[in-house]
């Protein structure tokens, strides 16, 4: 459709002039109802005073657009009293629809009331329960009063006992441990006694890192080496009893003969 707006000297800017052009190509313009292209003064067009239409009784554009605005009136009229008229309608739904929740709500309320009353009903069997057996406890108790304190003692007395004892272990340990040691240093000093010596062929490197101690030579004196025999996984020690005797018959020759003082050796040899 023409959208052109037209004045009073002038024609219509989408009007088609060329004679070539074939009758098909016409489209209807706001103005005229056949494509003869019928057109009106600006006077008319502005007041609404030409007819659109094909019909023989057809109304002018002037009374269709008040019969617009009319039938827009009376549809916002018309909305306004359906409005009106639903308005209770929808006050009485919100208010069902509310009652409803309120309905649901106080459903949950009392299930939950409900619940908690039930397990308040167990908590209190259970209370009483208890105390019944808490009850019969308490009757029973003077019978195991004497048994109870009987297992303290007891159990005191043993707690005693085993710290006696594990003072007494610690104190054989380090009698043990001290004898050892004792034993130890005699062994080293009046049995097989320690020196330090050197080859004559070491190098004078080896004789520096020794120091000034290592010059002097121990003094020489004769040692006794002795092996003692296999014990039997018999259990048979009677040759051990013979080699004793023995080794003292040879620690008093070797006595006799280089004048040693053997008396550690025998206190280890009678222990």
């Amino acid at each position: 459709m023409a959208l052109s707006y037209l004045a009073e000297s002038e024609a219509p800017r989408d009007f088609k002039v060329s004679s070539t052009e074939s009758d098909g190509h016409y489209k209807k313009c706001v103005l005229c109802y056949t494509v003869k292209k019928n057109f009106y003064c600006a006077e008319c067009v502005r007041h609404g005073n030409f007819v659109h239409s094909s019909m023989p009784y057809s109304d002018r554009f002037a009374e269709k657009q008040a019969k617009l605005m009319r039938l827009k009136l009376n549809r916002q009229h018309v909305l306004d009293r359906c409005e009106k008229l639903l308005a209770p309608k929808l006050r009485k739904d919100i208010l069902l629809t509310e009652n409803k929740l309120s309905r649901d709500k106080l459903d949950l309320v009392r299930l939950a009331i409900q619940q908690r009353r039930s397990i308040i009903e167990a908590k209190r069997k259970e209370l009483t329960e208890l105390k019944s057996h808490n009850n019969e406890l308490r009757l029973k108790l003077p019978r195991y009063q004497k048994r109870v304190a009987s297992l303290g003692k007891h159990a005191q007395h043993q707690q005693l006992e085993l710290q006696n004892k594990i003072s007494t272990y610690n104190d054989r340990a380090q009698d043990l441990a001290a004898l050892r040691r004792s034993r130890i240093r005699q062994f080293t000093k009046y049995i097989f006694p320690v020196y330090l010596s050197y080859d004559p062929s070491d190098s004078i490197e080896d004789l520096e890192f020794l120091g000034e101690d290592s010059e002097e030579e121990p003094p020489r004196r004769p040692q006794l080496h002795i092996g003692a025999p296999w014990i039997d996984a018999d259990g048979d020690c009677s040759h051990i009893q013979a080699w004793g005797t023995t080794l003292i018959n040879a620690c008093l020759l070797f006595k006799v003969q280089h004048s040693a003082n053997c008396a550690p050796f025998y206190e280890i040899i009678q222990q």
